[in-house]
């Protein structure tokens, strides 16, 4: 966010690789990171040189801009990391998504707690916080879209209007957040009353 020239990318299989001239060249940025199936990456918009990524094993941490990384696993008992974002106010707390449901931690990721009260379907593809409100958090299953005004203490189901409820992956409007996208097996949805009510934008 302080450099925009300066680049992440997280692969399948071959873990994080890093830009400093916006993407012109890249490097491997993968030591310490034990598993490199990195399905998403986070950086603390305060310290951009704290960064997390969400693999197929865990979280891994990183504070030197991606030269070394750390897993930071203690209490994630599902590690299929699908999704992580970090509240843009309190970057000490992040929260993740995985195939056995959201978890957050308020220590920089050292620790994790399940939040999954109302969530009935625990396999989460994506994350989505307010930027303007972090208590308020999305999130996307198969079963569509689920909303918390609680910072993940509870869920509620946020589905009318979306017609398919496979949801992939969920964007939240930075100036009217408000307004959210959810990309979906069936295509783009759009909500403009925080998830209330959703319209296909195809």
């Amino acid at each position: 966010p302080k450099a925009p020239a300066t680049l992440y990318a997280g692969t399948n299989g071959a873990g994080v690789f890093g830009s400093v001239n916006s993407g012109t060249a890249w490097t491997a940025m993968n030591t310490g990171l034990i598993n490199k199936d990195v399905l998403d990456i986070a950086i603390n918009p305060l310290t951009p040189a704290i960064l997390y990524a969400g693999t197929l094993g865990g979280v891994f941490r990183c504070v030197n801009s991606g030269a070394t990384w750390t897993a930071v696993n203690t209490g994630l008992t599902n590690q299929g990391v699908n999704s992580l974002v970090i509240n843009p106010k309190v970057p000490a707390t992040l929260y993740v998504g995985t195939g056995g449901g959201v978890f957050r931690s308020k220590d920089s990721g050292t620790t994790w707690t399940a939040m999954n009260t109302g969530l009935t379907n625990k396999a989460v593809s994506s994350l989505a916080i307010n930027p303007k409100s972090p208590a308020i958090l999305y999130v996307g299953t198969q079963d569509g879209v689920f909303r918390s005004k609680d910072s993940g203490a509870h869920w509620t189901a946020v589905n009318t209007g979306l017609t398919n409820s496979g949801v992939k992956c969920l964007a939240v409007d930075p100036a009217t957040s408000s307004t959210l996208y959810a990309g979906t097996w069936g295509g783009v949805f759009r909500s403009k009353d925080t998830s209330t009510t959703w319209t296909a934008m195809n």
